[in-house]
């Protein structure tokens, strides 16, 4: 595990130099130390008691590390010493023991994270972070085992020194671990015995008894020597703590402030190690009992080596008491767990891999038998070997995919993802739309109104880690086309223009805005059309739409007038009809009648002048009935000319007037280049 530099930032106040030394040092050697001593106990996260609007990750897991103890103890094999002396010695005996002592402890711990999912919402922010560590009650156990080979050797036992195999082990004992003012727990251990017989006679029988007390540890010198400790290593975030975290009371908290990303990622907080530590102190020994047998041979042996006490004649063993006590029980261990880490050399491996000041405290509180517990999954199959194990807490991030290019066309559907990462899967889901409850599946689709619309999205892990919040607002704009007029004259061969104009509807944005091309539907064989400009900015803007005739048959026709945004998904069309109406020359002269009869009704002209041009329109018109484009028609349309171009040089019209009868796209010069003249 590669210690954490320290972090300038996260030192509240100016020390010297080696004082700092010394914490960074102390913190290194912390998880080097929880890392080597302690890895197989399991450590479960439980929930604190979140405040409102914060989240908790908890967990829960029973960790610890299996001590091996090497046995050898030797009582007399060789040259057995007397164990039964009546007046001589009666009887005989040794036993040896060669084999392992086996020490399993498991610390069932409940650890929880708290932070609020809103801090991680702001980009290089605080993010308080909190973490609670709690031994769960009862959720902790030891137990015992003893495997290897005793020997006997005894008067009258032929085949000696015999050798057998002398297993014990004890059930799990379940406790608390004890932390700050609690009291030390001793944990009984017991097993199952082993009796010899020698001739057929059952003479002794040994069992293992074995205690194991643990006491809380008081703090140490520095951070992370005392009660349970844990390093802190953080990914995703700045800021965490340059020195170990200390819990030195059951359900304690600390806390830290991290500094967020500037975009949200996730967020991983890895406490490796964590360390619990403990004051041990233990005893194991082979109890070994005479048998009742064994006893009641005893006396007869020494009635018959006695005979009787002269001159009173009396059986020795009804004279003295016979018993024989029971062997001293055979010792195989005795003291703190401290000494054996130190003659396995731990303690020196611990503080050279530290080095420095710390490195020398370190190595002197595991050599004063308080035990570093570590808090690693799965457990330590032994120690040694040093090995580093983490805690870790993941907090997921989320984004959102799918989001518009642009803004969006009223209409058009808006599918949108929820992209998680980190954490612990599986995900769950909550989407708000402008705030409300909206979705709880991973992928979305809407149609939005028009306008902008912000949809939210968090993810929460298996774990019950939620994520930031992550926000899209899509925007919605819509527009219309219209034409003016909206019914539009032309002849069967000449030409005529509409006024186009496209406007962004009330309530759309106004940036972002996509060009709008213009086209038009529904045209007679023989018309064409054009638009200047084409097209342009949905914001709003005028067209001229020119409508060209060669020939077209004479009727009503509906064109479609379509504004087109032509972008894929997110844009669309919108359209309107139009009409077009195409003449013949002789109606749209008719139309040029009415005009003249416009003029006369005004004073323009009086009555003479009006009937005089009047009289050359109608002959024009049943010319081009009887006689379709033929030359009269023709000649009568330029008299009609000339005789208005008379009536401007008089000064009874103006060239407006004037142009109203000839120019223009319906006028009498229009009519004659369409018949043609």
């Amino acid at each position: 595990m590669e210690p954490l530099a320290p972090d300038a930032s996260s030192i509240q106040s100016t020390t010297e130099g080696a004082v700092l030394k010394l914490r960074t040092s102390a913190r290194i050697c912390f998880a080097v130390l929880v890392t080597s001593v302690l890895m197989s106990l399991g450590f479960p996260l439980a929930p604190a008691d979140a405040h409102p609007g914060t989240v908790t990750i908890t967990k829960h897991s029973d960790l610890g590390f299996t001590t091996k103890i090497p046995v050898s103890i030797d009582t007399g094999i060789g040259s057995p010493p007397c164990l039964v002396n009546i007046v001589i010695c009666a009887f005989h005996g040794a036993i040896a023991y060669s084999g392992t002592l086996t020490a399993g402890v498991t610390l069932g711990t409940d650890v929880a994270l708290t932070y609020d999912p809103a801090d991680l919402n702001t980009p290089n922010a605080p993010l308080p972070v909190s973490i609670t560590y709690t031994p769960t009650p009862g959720g902790s156990t030891v137990t015992y085992s003893l495997k290897g080979d005793m020997t006997f050797n005894f008067d009258g036992c032929s085949g000696c020194p015999e050798t057998r195999s002398f297993d014990a082990s004890s059930a799990p004992n379940s406790f608390t671990a004890p932390m700050d003012s609690d009291s030390p727990i001793t944990i009984p251990g017991s097993s199952s015995g082993l009796t010899l017989n020698v001739a057929g006679l059952d003479v002794i029988t040994a069992k293992l008894a074995s205690s194991l007390t643990l006491a809380p540890a008081p703090p140490g010198l520095v951070p992370g020597l005392g009660g349970a400790a844990a390093l802190v290593q953080v990914t995703g975030a700045s800021g965490a703590p340059v020195l170990p975290l200390e819990w030195d009371s059951s359900g304690a908290a600390q806390s830290f402030t991290l500094t967020t990303p500037a975009s949200p990622q996730p967020l991983g907080i890895s406490l490796g190690p964590v360390v619990h530590w403990v004051a041990t102190s233990g005893h194991a020994q082979i109890d070994l009992h005479w048998t009742d047998d064994f006893q009641n041979a005893v006396e007869i042996a020494g009635d018959i080596a006695g005979d009787c006490i002269l001159p009173f004649c009396v059986p020795v063993c009804t004279a003295f008491d016979c018993s024989v006590d029971d062997p001293s029980p055979i010792t195989i261990f005795d003291g703190g767990l401290g000494p054996v880490y130190q003659d396995a050399g731990l303690d020196t491996l611990i503080g050279n891999a530290i080095g420095g000041t710390a490195g020398s405290l370190v190595a002197g509180r595991v050599a004063g038998g308080f035990v570093p517990v570590p808090l690693t999954s799965p457990p330590l199959a032994s120690i040694p070997p040093i090995t580093t194990g983490t805690i870790d807490f993941g907090v997921p991030s989320v984004s959102i995919s799918g989001q518009p290019t642009g803004v969006v066309l009223l209409g058009d559907p808006v599918n949108l993802t929820a992209d998680p990462s980190g954490g612990t899967g599986p995900y769950t889901y909550t989407w708000t739309k402008d705030g409300a409850p909206f979705a709880t599946t991973k992928s979305i689709a809407d149609t939005p109104a028009l306008g902008d619309t912000t949809y939210a999205v968090t993810v929460t892990d298996s774990l019950g880690a939620v994520s930031n919040t992550a926000t899209t607002t899509v925007k919605v704009y819509d527009f219309t086309v219209a034409g003016s007029p909206t019914s539009l004259q032309i002849l069967t061969t000449g030409s005529n223009s509409y006024a186009i104009t496209e406007a962004l509807v009330a309530g759309s944005p106004t940036s972002g805005l996509p060009t709008i091309s213009l086209s038009v539907s529904g045209l007679p064989s023989g018309a064409s059309a054009s638009f200047a400009p084409p097209s342009g900015n949905a914001g709003g803007f005028t067209s001229t739409l020119t409508i060209t005739t060669a020939g077209v048959p004479p009727g009503d026709y509906t064109l479609t007038l379509i504004g087109t945004d032509g972008r894929p998904l997110i844009g669309g069309t919108r359209s309107t009809n139009l009409d077009l109406v195409v003449l013949t020359p002789a109606q749209a002269i008719a139309l040029v009648i009415t005009t003249i009869e416009g003029l006369e009704g005004s004073g323009v002209l009086n009555q003479g002048q009006a009937n005089s041009l009047i009289v050359k329109l109608q002959h024009a018109i049943d010319k081009l009935n009887s006689m379709p484009g033929k030359p009269p028609a023709c000649n009568q349309l330029q008299a009609f000319v000339n005789e208005v171009h008379a009536y401007v040089n008089g000064g009874k019209l103006t060239p407006a007037q004037a142009d109203s009868l000839l120019g223009g796209p319906l006028g009498i010069l229009a009519i004659m280049a369409a018949i043609p003249c």
